[in-house]
């Protein structure tokens, strides 16, 4: 009995420590494939943005979209993990990322992910400033303050700045270390 302990003991310690296992071409196909209908279905036309009808059916349908995606997601996930670089290339990890975050309706499954590339951060395998994203992304959907400022939020005419921070002081030197620019220069960025 005490060996058939220490052999499952042995056996789970075993499989917490596998690496990733790679995504196949054709899950790699379907990623790229969510990623484009995900960056589409955010295109607006500008013509009829000023209508309110408009702009809630456009948040409807690509939060239809997210729920699918995200469905996918999970399924490719819990049978090969997190789609580390050095195993799936930086376009298969980048799509992943993006369908992640962009699954605001399961912020558990987001938690998820993004413990999951603190692992691989760890080991130079996930890309630092898409961590940083998420990780701000979990804490607005959490309602907590986030670390790095990369989520916005807009008043009543437009008018953008960012989510509340998390020692507001320190949040250049934050962004740097996980490679983003400073928060003004981001900042900048919505100006356009």
């Amino acid at each position: 009995m005490k060996q058939l302990s220490a052999l499952l003991l042995f056996c789970l310690i075993l499989t917490s420590c596998q690496k990733n296992t790679p995504y196949s071409e054709a899950m790699k196909a379907d990623l790229q494939a969510m990623y484009d209908k995900d960056q589409k279905a955010q295109e607006y036309d500008m013509a009829k943005v000023q209508r309110k009808s408009y702009g809630d059916s456009m948040e409807v349908e690509f939060n239809k979209l997210c729920v699918k995606n995200t469905i996918i997601l999970k399924k490719y996930f819990a049978e090969n993990g997190y789609p580390g670089i050095k195993e799936n290339g930086e376009k298969a990890s980048l799509n992943f990322w993006l369908l992640a975050q962009h699954s605001d309706h399961d912020v558990a499954f987001q938690e998820e992910v993004l413990k999951a590339m603190e692992k691989e951060l760890k080991n130079k395998n996930a890309n630092p400033s898409n961590y940083a994203y998420l990780y701000d992304r979990v804490q607005k959907n959490q309602n907590k303050p986030q670390r790095y400022g990369t989520q916005m939020v807009w008043d009543s005419h437009g008018v953008h700045s960012p989510y509340n921070l998390e020692s507001p002081k320190k949040v250049d030197e934050r962004r740097a270390s996980m490679g983003l620019g400073t928060l003004a220069e981001y900042l900048k960025e919505f100006e356009n």
